[in-house]
């Protein structure tokens, strides 16, 4: 592996998940320290035709004495053999359309090492990429397993801020309208918590609480505890807990299945926080089932869990930022 873009480790520490900046993945064993695989599935295969004509530019250029096509003075390397590579170095200025963005911009594995979640990028000016996808793989076969179909909707992926994935197979995906999506990885669709929320006629697929929250989500955790579907999300300024178990109100008012007993138990100790005064618990929101938003003074971070039911968020206090502020300059005005 050259250089890495991405890595992160399985949670059992055994692999090593390198991503390249092309945006081909090295599965590393890291007993052996050996690479076990290259997946490549996700990424596009440029045709014969446009490899053809790629190369037939090369060398149009080389043949015009190094000037490419904005005037510029064009360097061309000579391979081993004598002739013209396909690397050229322009002497113009850099634009946005030369760098690119990078092929996998989000990347995750599943508490129990089996799934890898992959976000590939648009980059139909440099990349060739024409349309952003959602990838998951099987790291015990280490093959692709499905391709995500885009929220609904929408016509393609919109631009993801942040992933996770969950010990049961739950893939959850933050869009950088704080949007979250629920898939099933195993079938390769939306779970029944998002087919309830994008049914709501009112900014589908987007939780009220969150659509409020301050800021862009930037982080998402899953609780490794087994069978647990909580979620956390973060925000610069604010974080939020997402039960996915408990289904948001259907469009007509109906709960859902798994939100009917959460709904008579939330009501049961609403009543008696009535009675008791302000000593009752918090009753799950009545829209988008049960999410809790609390806002920061300072700005978050991270927010992550790290154990069963345990979670650390890092913060920096206001007053740190202040104090490497410079001082502020002041000018005699003269003649004042």
């Amino acid at each position: 592996v050259s250089c890495a873009h991405l890595l992160l480790f399985t949670p059992d520490g055994k692999v090593l998940v390198a991503v390249g900046a092309s945006g081909a993945v090295n599965v590393i064993d890291l007993e052996s320290w050996e690479v076990m695989e290259v997946l490549k599935q996700h990424l596009p295969k440029p045709s014969l035709a446009a490899k053809a004509l790629a190369a037939k530019g090369n060398r149009a250029k080389a043949s015009l004495g190094g000037k490419d096509d904005d005037g510029g003075k064009t360097a061309v390397a000579v391979s081993s053999g004598g002739g013209p590579s396909d690397a050229t170095v322009s002497s113009r200025a850099v634009s946005t359309s030369d760098v690119g963005c990078p092929a996998v911009s989000h990347a995750c594995a599943s508490a129990d090492g089996q799934w890898l979640a992959l976000v590939t990028t648009a980059d139909r000016a440099f990349g060739g990429r024409d349309a952003a996808g959602v990838h998951v793989y099987n790291l015990d076969a280490l093959k692709l397993h499905a391709v995500l179909p885009p929220p609904p909707g929408k016509g393609e992926w919109p631009p993801v801020a942040a992933i996770a994935l969950s010990q049961g197979g739950v893939l959850a995906i933050a869009a950088r309208d704080n949007a979250v999506y629920a898939y099933d990885v195993e079938s390769a669709s939306l779970s029944e918590w998002s087919e309830r929320l994008a049914s709501r006629a009112e900014r589908p697929n987007i939780l009220p609480e969150l659509a409020d929250a301050p800021g862009q989500i930037r982080g998402l955790s899953f609780d490794p505890t087994p069978g647990s579907s909580v979620l956390l999300a973060q925000t610069p300024s604010a974080i939020a807990r997402i039960d996915l178990g408990v289904l948001p109100e259907a469009p007509g008012g109906a709960k859902g299945r798994r939100g009917e007993a959460s709904a008579s138990a939330s009501s049961a100790e609403g009543k008696k926080g009535r009675r008791r005064g302000a000593g009752g618990s918090e009753a799950p929101g009545k829209k988008g089932g049960d999410v809790k938003v609390a806002k920061l003074e300072d700005p978050c971070l991270f927010l992550g869990y790290f154990a069963p039911g345990r979670a650390v968020m890092v913060e920096r206090p206001w007053k740190d930022v202040l104090k490497n502020i410079p001082e502020p300059m002041y000018r005699h005005r003269f003649g004042t």
